[in-house]
């Protein structure tokens, strides 16, 4: 009887020992292999910016041109949909959102994503803020890209929710030249 107890934990002893180094050989090559998309916002300017209607509407035509990088040597990302939505003010006021449809990106390829806006959007602002919006040169905003992607590696799929979040500096016109250039930014993503 002590033989076969002896037998069945030596057993599951060796199962688990096996499974953890199996676990760790799949951790190595898969978490070296993926490096997750890269998104960057390399142009993001207003042609149009102005407070209208007692300072209770802000026009716009907003203009943002980013990219998705796939760093990878091996392994494709599958794209069922991507959001990108750009926002502003501690109320999160909306300034633009766009949705890509699926698409496919090889490895070791970039896909450029491009919006655009022409809109008015009613604000709720105070004063102090108004006066700060008509002196300001650049315009602070967030401009966010989430969405759902898959990924095979062998005969491995991996399925992941993510959400590139970007803060931007846009800068604005003024006397009819832009006050500044805009600075390319690398958007941190980050995986759900």
């Amino acid at each position: 009887m002590s033989k076969c107890v002896g037998i069945i934990l030596s057993t599951i002893g060796t199962l688990v020992v096996l499974g953890a180094i199996s676990g760790f050989i799949s951790y190595l090559v898969f978490n070296g292999r993926t490096k997750h998309v890269r998104y960057e916002v390399f142009d993001a300017s207003f042609t149009q910016f102005e407070l209208a209607n007692n300072n209770i509407t802000l026009q716009y035509n907003l203009a943002i041109n980013a990219s998705a990088t796939n760093p990878n040597k091996k392994g494709a990302y599958h794209f069922e949909q991507v959001m990108t939505v750009a926002y502003f003010g501690s109320k999160n006021n909306i300034l633009s959102a766009s949705t890509f449809e699926r698409f496919d990106l090889p490895h070791n390829r970039v896909a450029y994503l491009a919006t655009s806006e022409n809109q008015a959007l009613r604000l709720d602002l105070t004063a102090d803020e108004v006066s700060k919006l008509r002196s300001a040169t650049v315009f602070d905003m967030l401009w966010v890209a989430s969405g759902r992607s898959s990924t095979k590696l062998g005969r491995r799929h991996a399925h992941f929710n993510y959400k590139a979040i970007c803060y931007l500096r846009v800068p604005l016109i003024s006397d009819g030249k832009f006050s500044q250039r805009f600075n390319v930014t690398l958007c941190t993503v980050h995986k759900h």
